[in-house]
């Protein structure tokens, strides 16, 4: 259970990824969640902040593409702006989109970043795959209906890694387990 749940990195806040941390890992696409990643759920258009975030990844080097269990409408229109791929009605953890998006990057497995909100679709999909992880605290407390199902059994997965002193919530590491 610790490999397919625990981030390679734990973050409070998106904006505390550094694009250098990335580049030492050799990676060359960072995957985006959208919802409660960047942006609440209910936020239609990125804001200034997220615009500078994917900007500052892109300067580095790296490629970044956005990903979403939401709507193609939904995910179409926040990207409308800022020149990335998207990937809408990814129906994360499940291996299809994230392997056409190995295949439409010509990466490998581990030369792609995950970053998410969630360990139940973001971080479980993403380690299954093998890619290098990074879970951040949600941006926002309000959540989908079918998220807050998620959060629960979330929770529980949390205090179970919090036993085996794998993964505390709200305890950040930007370095690798």
């Amino acid at each position: 259970m610790r490999k397919l749940f625990t981030p390679h990195i734990y973050i409070k806040n998106y904006q505390e990824l550094r694009s250098d941390v990335l580049l030492k890992h050799g990676i060359k696409v960072l995957v985006c969640d959208i919802d409660n990643t960047l942006v609440a759920h209910d936020c239609a258009l990125p804001d200034a902040q997220v615009k500078a975030f994917i900007q500052r990844i892109q300067d580095a080097g790296i490629q970044v593409v956005l990903v979403s269990n939401n709507v193609k409408e939904r995910v179409e229109r926040f990207a409308q702006e800022l020149n990335v791929r998207t990937y809408p009605f990814a129906r994360k953890p499940l291996p299809h989109t994230y392997r056409q998006m190995m295949q439409d990057a010509h990466c490998d497995a581990k030369e792609i970043a995950v970053l998410g909100d969630q360990l139940l679709t973001d971080m479980l999909g993403a380690n299954h795959m093998g890619f290098f992880t990074i879970l951040t605290t949600p941006v926002a407390q309000r959540d989908l209906r079918v998220t807050k199902l998620n959060r629960i059994v979330e929770h529980m997965i949390f205090w179970l890694l919090a036993k085996q002193g794998k993964l505390h919530k709200g305890v950040y590491y930007g370095q690798t387990m």
